[in-house]
């Protein structure tokens, strides 16, 4: 199972305006969040421990719910 796999899977799953908190390598983060902005999920990285040396990220990501866009007459 790859990684747009499972997170369109989620995406199927989370409820409109659901959260998802990801930790992981700064790699795997950087590679989710694109994946996030291409399921219509607003996202942020943070550093996890910013005074430190470690290598992970946190992403945290929301579902958006959608709207059809209002017709202008």
């Amino acid at each position: 199972c790859n990684l747009v796999d499972l997170m369109v899977e989620m995406d199927r799953m989370l409820r409109p305006e659901g959260t998802v908190i990801m930790r992981d390598s700064a790699d795997a983060i950087e590679k989710a969040a694109q994946i996030a902005h291409g399921i219509r999920w607003t996202s942020s990285v943070y550093e996890t421990e910013p005074e430190s040396a470690g290598s992970e990220k946190l992403l945290i990501a929301t579902k958006v719910f959608w709207k059809l866009p209002t017709a202008s007459l």
